[in-house]
C-alpha cells in the first residue's frame, strides 16, 4: 500500500488526532501560563486549596461520567449512520448522567456542609462543583463516535482561551481567589451549553424519552467501565488528597506543577487513543492497535528525554526559582507515562472494544488495589512524602503493565509475532 492510499485511508483519524492535538495542547498549555501568575497572587497555600477541591470534584465528575465516555462512544461509533438510535443513545446517556449528577449534587453539599474540615474555605469547594457541568453537558464521547472532534475543539480551546483571559482581567489580588473557581466554572458551563446546542442543531439528535428498561441497560453496560475508571482515578489523583491531608496544601501545589507537566507527556496518548477509538470498535484490527501503539511508546519516550534534561529549566520557567522536590518529581513520574503508553492500548482502547470490558475492569481493581496496600503501607510506617506518593505512581503503573500483558496474551490478542 502506496504512502498516499495509507493517508486516504487514515484520514478521518488523522483529522481528529490534529483537532484533539490542538486542543490537547492548549489544555495543558492555559493552566501553565496561568500557574506562576496565581502562585504570585494568591500564594501557595490558597492555591494548594483550589487543586485539592478540583481533585475532589475528579471523583464526582468519574461518578457522573459512570464509564457512559465509553460506551457512549463505542455505541456512537457503531450506529453513526443512524440518526434514530444515535437520538436513542444520546437521550439515554444524558437522562443518565442527569440522575447521578442531582444525587452528587445533594451527597456533595451535605458532606462540604457538614464534615468541619471544609469549613474554612466552603465557597472554594461550593464553586469548584461547576466544573461538574464539563461531564453533564459535554458530549465528547458523541463527537469521538461520530468522529468530528473539531467541533468539540473548537468550543473547549474557545472556553479555555476565555478563562486564562479573564485571570489575568479580574485576579489582582489574593482575596480574588475565589474568582478562579467561579470563572473556571462559567467557561466550562458555557463550553457544554454551546456544545448541547451543536448535537441538536446541527447534528439534528433528537432527544426522546427513555423507558426504566433502557436505562438499567445503559447503567448496567457502562458498570465495568465506571469501575475500571474509578479504579484507575484513585491512584492517578488520590495522591494529592493525601499530600494535602497529611503534609499541607503547600505540597500539593508542588506536587501539582510536577504533575501538569507530566500532563504534557501524556499528551501523544490521550490524542491518539480517543482519535483511533471508534476505528478499533468497528474494526477490531490487532496489528492496527500495536502499530498505533509502539508509535506512541516511541514519541513518548523521545518526549520523556527532553524533559529529563530540562526538568531544571520548565521548573524555573514557571515557578521563577528552583525547586528540586518538582525537579526529582517530574522526572520519576515520566517513567509512568511510558508505561501508560503501553497501558492505555493494551487495556482501554484493546480489551473494551474487543469485547472483554469485564476483564479490563478486573484488572483495573486489582490495580487500585495494589495502589492502596501500598499507600496504606506507607501511611503505617510513617513514610510519606512527595518522593514515596510519586514512586507508588510508578510502581502501580508498572504492575498494571505487566498485569495487561498477560491478560492479553491469555486471550490472544498481542499478535506480536505476526508483521505489524
Amino acid at each position: 500500500m502506496s504512502l498516499r492510499e495509507k493517508l486516504s485511508r487514515n484520514k478521518t483519524v488523522l483529522a481528529n488526532f490534529s483537532y484533539l492535538s490542538i486542543l490537547q495542547v492548549f489544555t495543558i498549555l492555559f493552566p501553565l501560563l496561568t500557574y506562576p501568575y496565581l502562585l504570585r497572587i494568591i500564594g501557595l497555600d490558597l492555591y494548594g486549596v483550589i487543586v485539592f477541591a478540583q481533585t475532589i470534584i475528579a471523583y464526582v465528575s468519574l461518578v457522573i461520567n459512570f464509564g457512559f465516555n465509553m460506551s457512549g462512544a463505542k455505541n456512537v461509533a457503531v450506529y453513526k449512520g443512524n440518526k434514530e438510535r444515535l437520538s436513542q443513545i444520546v437521550s439515554s446517556t444524558y437522562l443518565c448522567k442527569f440522575i447521578l449528577w442531582l444525587i452528587c449534587l445533594i451527597v456533595y453539599f451535605s458532606v462540604i456542609s457538614i464534615v468541619p474540615f471544609f469549613k474554612d474555605h466552603y465557597w472554594v469547594y461550593a464553586l469548584t462543583f461547576l466544573l461538574t457541568f464539563n461531564e453533564l453537558l459535554l458530549p465528547i464521547w458523541f463527537f469521538q463516535g461520530i468522529e468530528k472532534m473539531k467541533y468539540i475543539a473548537i468550543v473547549n480551546l474557545s472556553a479555555r482561551l476565555l478563562f486564562v483571559v479573564a485571570i489575568f482581567l479580574f485576579i489582582h489580588n489574593q482575596e480574588d481567589y475565589l474568582l478562579v473557581p467561579l470563572l473556571n466554572g462559567i467557561g466550562t458551563i458555557l463550553a457544554g451549553s454551546l456544545s448541547l446546542y451543536i448535537v441538536l442543531g446541527k447534528e439534528k439528535i433528537r432527544l426522546s424519552i427513555i423507558s426504566i428498561r433502557d436505562l438499567k441497560l445503559a447503567y448496567k453496560e457502562s458498570l465495568p467501565l465506571f469501575v475500571s475508571g474509578l479504579s484507575t482515578q484513585i491512584y492517578v489523583n488520590i495522591n494529592k488528597l493525601v499530600i494535602g491531608s497529611i503534609l499541607g496544601m503547600s505540597e500539593v501545589s508542588i506536587y501539582d506543577m510536577a504533575d501538569k507537566v507530566i500532563q504534557c507527556l501524556k499528551l501523544p496518548i490521550s490524542m491518539m487513543a480517543q482519535a483511533v477509538f471508534p476505528r478499533i470498535a468497528r474494526e477490531r484490527n490487532i496489528r492496527f492497535v500495536n502499530r498505533v501503539m509502539f508509535l506512541v511508546a516511541g514519541a513518548v519516550l523521545l518526549a520523556y528525554i527532553c524533559v529529563c534534561l530540562c526538568s531544571d529549566w520548565i521548573v524555573y520557567l514557571f515557578i521563577g526559582q528552583y525547586m528540586e522536590e518538582t525537579s526529582v518529581i517530574i522526572r520519576l513520574l515520566g517513567i509512568s507515562v511510558i508505561l501508560v503508553s503501553f497501558n492505555s492500548f493494551m487495556g482501554g482502547n484493546r480489551l473494551v472494544p474487543f469485547g472483554y470490558s469485564a476483564i479490563y475492569m478486573r484488572v483495573m481493581v486489582n490495580n487500585c488495589l495494589f495502589f492502596m496496600i501500598g499507600i496504606t503501607l506507607l501511611l503505617l510506617t510513617q513514610h510519606v512524602n512527595l518522593y514515596t506518593m510519586t514512586v507508588m505512581v510508578v510502581s502501580v503503573e508498572f504492575f498494571c503493565f505487566v498485569t495487561l500483558i498477560y491478560r492479553n496474551w491469555c486471550l490472544e490478542l498481542l499478535e506480536f509475532k505476526k508483521r505489524i
